[in-house]
């Protein structure tokens, strides 16, 4: 062999897990290359601790203003990290091979053209809809479950992602927007693997875990690897990179990669039947849970019906010209027909339960973390918000008032405390908690919150490191900004509120000397009822 042994899979794919699984046994390679940004691995040893649950992300992000970032995600059935989990059980070798984040956090602002950062996803999804419309599918999705998820054969995998990906590939041609990206990542991943092979790793005892899409061009014997020259050329941003929880709900909107993945419960079911070796095992699963959302929320659904509906996706997944295994299309259309009385409408939450789920990921102390995430998980923990943490919004209420039926401080005025922290996320702009409008009249003492983590709170979470390594910190040197650039008496009035409803009398206290500078020339009648309003607020406290 004059290359390595190349893999290609579709980033969130059971099958491709499960038969990368069953590739890496057969060919007992001595080093993994993964498709993964290369300044990755100092992550690698934390992805087998048992007290790591998928699904999780690596986010990359810029060190200076404004701040940029992007996400590789895993869930269980990545065939990225299960490639990674058997490398740590055999003992073996594993790497990341793609650009490093400081590159690709670069790469938009010196992309060629004016292209979208979408169009070039966009183009591919056009090349999609030709393929669903060839193979009569409602959408990608399902041609991709029936072609590739319910192969049964490694082997068969293998070939049809690689062939997959080859014709897509000739399809695009060189029209992509996104395409010098392309040949830039596969340069650069060839370069990786010349580095191994010269290291000392003979091209047979390497396996190379990529998209199908790159399978051809890392095959393609005309193509060179990138030179140092090249290397040296690439634009590059000073970046860093933290693990992160991650969710199932997120995964169903942004996958990444630009693979899609819209039902990734859906999917783990599909991954646990693999590893039961029975198929047939995820249309019972499916279906039973459809049935037990039903039953737990007031609508009757009989165990007959179901066994029904398991008779019919397997009925429909053959006249569609399947196996007789039933795709996600096959079993929502039973479910409607039997469970639904013929209205999706009567199942649709029952649906999104069994398809996208509520699962979010959950990674040990003391992993990779940027300082301020350590602070709010640490007050998580200390105000006992933990059990909030969840995709579904749950509402807080607060009541400020010291709590005199405690034997402690801290638990005296714990609602005082969660308040002041729910509040400094509020002005660093971290969507974890929202405000809702009290149910007392004039009851100052009493705060309602709704409250949800989502990727995007832990994203601005990172986003603010910039500005503080506390969420205190970080809140105070916002406010203090806010005041500098405060055009009117009624910005920096509202600072003050602010700074009073954090609890961070330092930040009220220079808000304050700022209005007091601005009050000496104030004329506008308008500023001076809104600071009047602002600080009549802070008035009703008492403080």
């Amino acid at each position: 062999m004059n290359h390595p042994h190349i893999f290609g899979i579709r980033h969130l794919s059971p099958a491709g897990a499960w038969h990368l699984k069953n590739f890496l046994t057969e060919k007992n390679p001595k080093l993994v290359l993964v498709e993964g940004p290369s300044d990755f691995d100092d992550v690698l040893p934390w992805f087998p601790e048992e007290a790591v649950q998928p699904p999780i992300a690596v986010l990359a992000y810029t060190k200076d203003a404004p701040v940029r970032t992007i996400l590789y995600p895993f869930a269980e059935y990545s065939p990225e990290y299960q490639a990674i989990l058997w490398c740590h059980e055999n003992k073996k070798k594993c790497r990341f091979i793609d650009l490093p984040s400081e590159v690709f956090l670069a790469l938009p602002e010196h992309a060629p053209g004016a292209a979208s950062a979408d169009s070039g996803e966009e183009e591919r999804m056009n090349v999609y809809q030709l393929l669903d419309k060839q193979a009569g599918e409602d959408g990608h999705e399902t041609f991709w479950e029936r072609t590739m998820e319910q192969t049964g054969d490694t082997e068969g995998y293998h070939r049809g992602a690689e062939i997959f990906g080859s014709e897509l590939r000739a399809l695009e041609g060189d029209q992509g927007t996104d395409r010098p990206e392309i040949l830039v990542r596969e340069a650069f991943m060839r370069r990786k693997i010349n580095e191994a092979v010269a290291e000392g790793f003979a091209p047979e005892d390497i396996v190379v875990v990529t998209g199908s899409y790159h399978v051809a061009g890392l095959l393609d014997e005309k193509a060179g690897a990138m030179t140092d020259k090249e290397l040296a050329s690439l634009p590059r941003l000073e970046a860093s990179h933290t693990l992160m929880p991650y969710s199932y709900y997120r995964l169903s909107t942004r996958a990444g990669y630009g693979a899609g993945n819209k039902a990734p419960a859906y999917y783990a079911l599909l991954w646990e039947a693999m590893g039961r070796g029975d198929l047939s095992y995820t249309a019972r699963n499916y279906l039973a849970r459809i049935a037990g959302f039903q039953r737990a929320h007031g609508n009757p659904v009989s165990s007959a019906q179901v066994i029904e509906a398991v008779q019919l996706s397997a009925a429909l997944a053959k006249l569609r010209g399947g196996s007789g295994i039933p795709a996600l299309r096959d079993l929502r259309d039973a479910a409607v027909t039997c469970l639904g009385g013929g209205r999706f409408s009567e199942l649709t939450l029952a649906a999104a339960d069994t398809e996208i789920g509520t699962v979010i990921g959950a990674l040990p102390d003391g992993v990779s973390r940027t300082s301020i995430q350590e602070d709010f998980y640490r007050k998580l923990k200390e105000l006992k918000l933990e059990k909030y943490r969840g995709v579904t919004q749950q509402e807080l209420a607060l009541d400020l008032r010291e709590n005199r039926k405690v034997s402690t401080q801290a638990a005296a005025f714990l609602d005082l405390h969660r308040s002041f922290f729910l509040h400094r996320l509020r002005v660093l702009g971290v969507s974890f908690a929202v405000p809702a409008a009290a149910r007392q009249d004039n009851a100052t003492w009493a705060e309602l919150w709704g409250v949800r983590w989502t990727p995007e709170a832990e994203i601005e979470l990172v986003e603010a490191a910039l500005k503080g390594d506390t969420v205190a910190q970080a809140a105070s040197f916002c406010m203090k900004e806010r005041v500098e650039q405060a055009p009117n008496m009624g910005e920096a009035a509202k600072v003050i509120e602010d700074a009073f409803a954090c609890g961070m009398t330092e930040a009220a206290a220079y808000a304050t000397a700022a209005l007091q500078a601005m009050a000496v020339d104030a004329a506008s009648v308008t500023d001076l009822a809104s600071v009047a309003n602002s600080l009549s607020v802070i008035l009703q406290y008492g403080d």
